[in-house]
């Protein structure tokens, strides 16, 4: 059964070379926006890696041919071809990969080759226009040792059109393209994924650590700052480093200045100490904002290339990078501005009370609310400042400017309140003349049955003194409980005196003393000229029920006229 498989499999791979070989024969010269390529990647030795072949392709192309010469360490995986099932469907196309002879000069170092075929199972065209066409695998083995390269070369696409001119079907030759393979030795990393910085030339460090499977003796990177962010220098004006506990004291760091502008740095040493450990910070970097620095912007270390204890270049792929923050803009701008909204806010309140509520802009508890709402303020602004003194703002930017929210509400409950308390004073000054006014008529009333009982019922207006004393002190109780509710502004609109038992006790007293008045012996009595008797007065001005005997009394008519008599 595998004998006739790989019979197959023998026969299949002949048969596309032979129908490619035919198309090729027909291919016309042709340049077009199309390229293949691979990633550049890390491999362990052992470790099995799959690999992406990319097709970027302006003309459709319904056949795809290309070798890979893989390096000395790194072996194809047999059988592991994959399709790109978006790109290459089992209907359209038929995929084979398989090791081919290489030249004498590329077996010498130890280079294989290795040829994807992408054959049409008729006149179909590969999908799309970019991405992934097929996968495949490869292993490192102990010769991977360093960086290498992985040559893709003789590419070759097909169409399903004819040339016009020459009749041939029209092919594409592609650009060879060259990737890099690296023993995967460990990973750099950045200890931080972000820090803040002021953009007062406060310096910040940064610490790259790494992660080494193997021994490592030195190093280099190429460092990219953005505009306004710059590395902190010694007084020579050398880039500040500060070395880590790893590093044996013959390793030194070195920098210089490309002509792109990026740093590069260099580690390196006399002699062939190598780290010490496999893990942890191996250096540091300080970087300082200036006042261009924009509000978020990165820094990054690529082209890193690790030498192990053989001297072995190998390089890191990828880029570390840190997110760098200007404190200044990102928070302290911000929480400032919340501020001062506060503060806007709150001179807006103020002016509001001043301008409509006046009568109680200056009572205490307006006063102190507008006191304590500033004092909240100005607190806020001195956590912020100290906050972002000892950068702690970015950390802390939450929880600082939590109390925005509630002075926001205690600027709103302060204007309401003292809105509150005006309609309060207002309608209690209302009330308080509504009900002194009625409080007034009431004792006018009284005054008045006073002096009536006084004038036309003098005999008899002793009796009623005691009644009218108490009504008195009836109105004089409400009067003194409306000033009290007055003086504590608790008077309403809807505040009312109850008067009708004290009207009705005056009209009582009336009536009693106006029956008692025609119960009395001068009742009816009348002069000559038909005036009535109003009153009996001793000499000494003394009002007398009735004549006294033995002495002088004196009469007086409601004429007017007055007459003397001696009683016996």
């Amino acid at each position: 059964m595998t004998k006739n498989t790989n019979t197959s499999m023998r026969r299949f791979a002949a048969k596309c070379l032979w129908i490619w070989g035919m198309v090729m024969a027909f291919v016309a010269s042709a340049e077009a926006e199309n390229k293949v390529t691979i990633d550049n990647f890390n491999i362990k030795v052992e470790e099995e890696k799959t690999i992406s072949v990319y097709l970027e392709n302006s003309d459709p192309m319904v056949g795809l041919q290309m070798d890979f010469k893989l390096p000395k360490g790194l072996d194809f995986v047999t059988n592991s071809v994959q399709r790109d099932e978006v790109r290459l469907s089992r209907s359209s196309h038929s995929i084979y990969m398989n090791e081919v002879q290489s030249s004498m000069d590329d077996m010498a170092k130890g280079i294989k080759t290795v040829r994807l075929l992408i054959q049409p199972n008729g006149i179909y065209n590969i999908a799309g226009d970019r991405g992934a066409v097929a996968y495949f695998k490869v292993k490192a083995n102990e010769n991977m040792v360093e960086t290498s390269e992985i040559v893709l070369d003789n590419i070759v696409g097909s169409s399903s059109e004819f040339d016009e001119e020459t009749g041939n079907i029209k092919g594409y030759h592609l650009e060879s393209y060259t990737a890099h393979v690296s023993p995967n030795v460990g990973f750099f990393y950045l200890t931080e994924d972000s820090i803040c910085v002021k953009n007062d030339g406060s310096v910040k460090k940064v610490s790259l650590g790494l992660r080494n499977y193997t021994s490592v003796r030195g190093m280099e990177a190429v460092l990219s700052l953005p505009e306004g962010l710059s590395l902190d220098t010694e007084a020579n004006g050398a880039p500040k480093f500060e070395y880590g506990e790893r590093l044996p004291q013959n390793l030194s760091i070195s920098s210089s200045i490309l002509e792109d502008g990026r740093t590069k740095l260099v580690l390196s040493g006399l002699t062939s100490d190598t780290l010490k450990g496999d893990t942890g910070v191996v250096f540091s970097f300080f970087v300082k904002a200036s006042e261009t620095f924009q509000e978020v912007a990165e820094l990054s270390l690529d082209e890193i290339i690790l030498s192990d204890n053989a001297g072995h270049g190998i390089n890191m792929e990828g880029k570390l990078v840190m997110e760098v923050i200007n404190s200044f803009i990102a928070y302290y701008t911000p929480a400032n501005d919340s501020i001062q909204g506060l503060r806007t806010r709150y001179e807006a309140a103020v002016e509001k009370i001043n301008t409509e509520a006046a009568d109680v802009k200056d009572s205490a508890v307006v006063v102190n609310a507008v006191q304590e709402v500033a004092t909240r303020i100005e607190d806020l602004r001195k956590s912020v400042d100290e906050a972002y003194a000892n950068e702690t703002l970015p950390v802390i930017y939450d929880e600082v400017l939590a109390p925005v929210v509630s002075i926001d509400t205690a600027i709103v409950k302060m204007v309401d309140d003292a809105l509150a308390l005006q309609a309060a004073k207002v309608a209690n000054d209302e009330a308080f003349v509504r009900l002194t006014e009625e409080i007034g008529a009431l004792q006018a009333k009284l005054d008045a049955a006073k002096t009536t009982i006084e004038t036309d019922y003098a005999e008899v207006a002793g009796q009623f003194t005691a009644d009218i004393a108490a009504l008195q002190e009836d109105i004089d109780s409400i009067s003194n409980e409306v000033k009290g509710l007055y003086e504590e502004v608790k008077l309403t609109a809807e505040s009312q005196i109850d008067a009708t038992a004290i009207e009705a006790g005056i009209e009582k007293v009336l009536a009693d003393a106006e029956e008692a008045h025609k119960g009395s012996s001068i009742y009816g009595v009348k002069n000559a000229n038909g005036a009535e008797l109003t009153g009996i007065y001793t000499v000494d001005g003394r009002r007398a029920a009735e004549p006294v005997k033995g002495q002088v009394n004196i009469f007086k008519y409601s004429d007017g006229t007055v007459k003397k008599f001696y009683m016996k």
